[in-house]
């Protein structure tokens, strides 16, 4: 066995039905006496978000509700700029990915100042990749997760450039979430269908990670049980969006797949999807439940005794099977799982322009998951070829 890291962040996960009315007490725990409530315009009219402000009284000092999906460089700069004038002590993020990704965002400006593009990694085609360090303090961040993105697992985040359209993306182990509170009860409230796309996000964590090429046999053990967790929770809540249990596993998986990609990443997967959505504005759930077994499809090639672990985790392969059958079969699985989770399963039946598929073919090619990918790379067709067979 090959040596390795794994990097295990110090971070709390509270799972409980009414897990919500805690709050108050793991915010005190941390020493936090001002803390800012971070959320989008949605999650600010919603039952949760009353509860929680509700539970921390007079430890929440201030409420910044601007939160867009694909959050830019502009709206987190403005968040820093509140929270500083307010003495904040914490940040606390309510709703999805965007919400986890502005908050560590804005932690990483009140720690180490502006502009937020001078913090973010560099990647150069086809293998060079260059993580910036982010030393300063960090104002610790508090989760309670209203879909699957596991944007508060992980320590890193990606930000729109209005300027440019890119994501930026950002990596540091201080940022994950100091506590995460998983309450199944409360996501009954958040739609059937954004849960589900959100999780096949999550889903594309564990399989992804499975033929990382920085993976080790813990995050591999992690994606295994995530995927699992996964194929069974996300067919099951969509048939039964009321019943808490489903929602359960759905935010159990998630979480297990922010563990993987906390130490495994991802690859040209997620790279497309970032580029779906800084350029073509698509939402990153719906991105990633498209293009997910293309993606795999793309690696086969190349990852098919990794696949293998895949097919095993969704019960598909059969004794005798070459590894390439195996890694098939869990491509086949996973076409089914979109089905079954009644999720999109092509670009043309989005909002997106085809004609930008040649830009964010060209986009993709500068994101750092191609580094992480098991195939290299080195041009923008292939990428385009992918995108095209998903439209």
């Amino acid at each position: 066995m090959s040596s390795f890291a794994f990097d295990g962040p110090l971070q709390r996960v509270v799972f409980a039905s009414g897990a919500v009315s805690r709050i108050a007490e793991e915010v005190r725990a941390l020493g936090v006496s001002r803390a800012m409530l971070v959320c989008g315009g949605n999650t600010r009219r919603s039952r949760l978000f009353e509860t929680v402000r509700t539970e921390l009284g007079t430890l929440c000092a201030e409420v910044f509700d601007r939160v867009v999906e694909h959050s830019d460089a502009l709206m987190v700069t403005q968040g820093a700029e509140i929270a500083g004038n307010a003495g904040i002590d914490a940040l606390v993020a309510v709703g999805g990915g965007s919400a986890s990704d502005t908050a560590k965002a804005i932690a990483i400006l009140l720690g180490n100042g502006g502009p937020l593009e001078r913090h973010a990694a560099r990647f150069t085609p086809p293998d060079r990749f260059e993580p910036k360090p982010i030393p300063g303090p960090k104002l610790p961040v508090i989760a309670i997760p209203t879909t699957a993105s596991a944007a508060e697992v992980t320590p890193g985040l990606g930000i729109r450039d209005p300027a440019t359209g890119k994501k930026l993306l950002f990596w540091d182990v201080s940022l994950a979430s100091r506590v995460i509170i998983l309450d199944p009860v409360a996501n009954v409230e958040v739609p059937a269908a954004l849960m589900a796309s959100t999780a096949m996000n999550a889903f594309a964590h564990c399989a992804e990670g499975l033929y990382s090429r920085v993976r080790n046999p813990i995050s591999e053990g992690l994606a295994r049980q995530g995927a699992r967790i996964l194929a069974r929770g996300i067919p099951a809540m969509v048939a039964a969006p009321d019943d808490p249990r489903h929602r359960g596993d759905v935010l159990v998986g998630a979480n297990l797949s922010g563990m993987v990609i906390s130490n495994a990443r991802v690859g040209i997967h997620h790279a497309v999807c970032h580029s779906l959505g800084a350029l073509g504005g698509l939402p990153h759930g719906v991105a990633n439940s498209i293009m997910l077994p293309h993606a795999l499809a793309y690696n086969i090639d190349v990852a098919a005794p990794e696949l293998r672990g895949l097919a095993e985790a969704l019960g598909v392969a059969r004794d005798g099977m070459s590894d390439a059958a195996a890694a098939e079969a869990a491509v086949n699985a996973v076409a089914a799982l979109q089905q079954s989770s009644k999720v999109p399963q092509r670009l043309r039946d989005t909002s997106l322009d085809r004609a930008l598929l040649p830009a964010i073919a060209e986009q993709t090619l500068g994101d750092r998951g191609l580094y992480f990918n098991p195939k290299p790379t080195h041009s923008a067709e292939p990428i385009l070829r992918l995108l095209e067979q998903a439209w």
